[in-house]
């Protein structure tokens, strides 16, 4: 599935031709930030958000940042607003909340810390701070004016960038890159910086902390299946940076299917897998898992892994002046 191709491209015939409409849509967020009424929380809100739409890295960044509040003995919630989820303002409880019931990036949230669902980001802040939370960290929302964010995370995904540089639907952007940047903290950008990010800000004068890493998959899951062929599935914002990551780990996707993002698996689709694999192993992302009836992931390797700063103690340090 993915994005469109012409996202990438500056410039491009479609790109001119809907300009127009991501004015307009650039517009109405700039207006929706502006004549909102924020609700300021007495506790640090972290922000994890993006520019741009569809698989930048926010949720694995979100889990990197817990880990190293874990090192400073921080006790955070975590604030997601549960796309396709059918319950609002929740904790999430792994018993008995299913991706259906919360989203999927909820539950994989939910595996680290205490998660509060809730597309009211702040009525969602009240519950958390409700039940003990002394920091948040907010999974996406950087759009979302009505809750006061303390400090804002902007993730870039390295290859992708801010591709043409075009708002919606005429690029890939929520908002105008340099307005966006302005009311950012920091940067983090996922994987090598193929993009130019870093040129690009250098010829913008930002000057803003700029923190780099990538995701590691798990020594286990690539000794399972190193130097072997798969079937490679995903329904993420990128599913082809799955599978290219697969190949950078010396995995061989020699088929691969692509679902939209945030897709609940059938059983007939798995089926369906099974029958277009034909005897190879099937391989796909924790993401991906959490959507799949349980009794079937038996036969499906998870290329479960972690989001990892290059330089950890910067970031903790920073941490540690935001929360303290």
């Amino acid at each position: 599935m993915g994005t469109p191709k012409f996202w990438d491209i500056p410039n491009s015939f479609l790109s001119k031709l809907l300009k127009p409409l991501g004015a307009l849509y650039a517009f109405a967020t700039a207006y929706r930030i502006r004549r909102a009424k924020p609700y300021q929380a007495n506790i640090p809100v972290i922000c994890v958000g993006n520019l741009s739409v569809g698989g930048t890295g926010k949720t694995p960044v979100c889990l990197a940042i817990a880990k190293e509040l874990y090192k400073i003995k921080k006790s955070f919630f975590f604030l997601n607003h549960g796309y396709k989820s059918h319950l609002k303002n929740v904790m999430v409880d792994l018993k008995t909340h299913s991706a259906y019931d919360v989203g999927d990036e909820a539950v994989l949230l939910a595996c680290y810390a205490p998660t509060v669902v809730d597309n009211q980001r702040a009525r969602g802040a009240q519950l958390a701070i409700r039940r003990g939370a002394e920091c948040i960290v907010m999974d996406d929302g950087f759009q979302n004016p009505s809750l006061i964010k303390t400090f804002s995370f902007i993730v870039v995904d390295g290859k992708k960038g801010f591709g043409n540089e075009c708002v919606m639907p005429a690029g890939p952007l929520r908002e105008p890159v340099l307005k966006g940047l302005n009311r950012a903290d920091a940067i983090v950008i996922a994987g090598k910086d193929e993009w130019g990010i870093s040129f690009y800000l250098q010829r913008n004068n930002i000057d803003l902390p700029v923190f780099t890493g990538h995701f590691k998959p798990k020594t286990k899951f690539l000794s399972a299946l190193k130097n072997k062929d798969v079937l490679a599935f995903a329904g993420i914002g990128q599913p082809q940076k799955f599978f290219n990551l697969l190949k950078e780990h010396h995995v061989n996707p020699i088929k691969t299917e692509s679902y939209p993002d945030h897709y609940f698996y059938t059983r007939f689709d798995i089926e369906q897998l099974q029958k277009k694999a034909n005897g190879l192993p099937l391989v796909t992302t924790t993401k991906d898992a959490v959507k799949i009836p349980r009794d079937l992931l038996k036969d499906i390797h998870i290329a479960d892994g972690e989001f990892v700063f290059d330089k950890p103690d910067e970031i903790k340090e920073l941490l540690k002046n935001i929360t303290y």
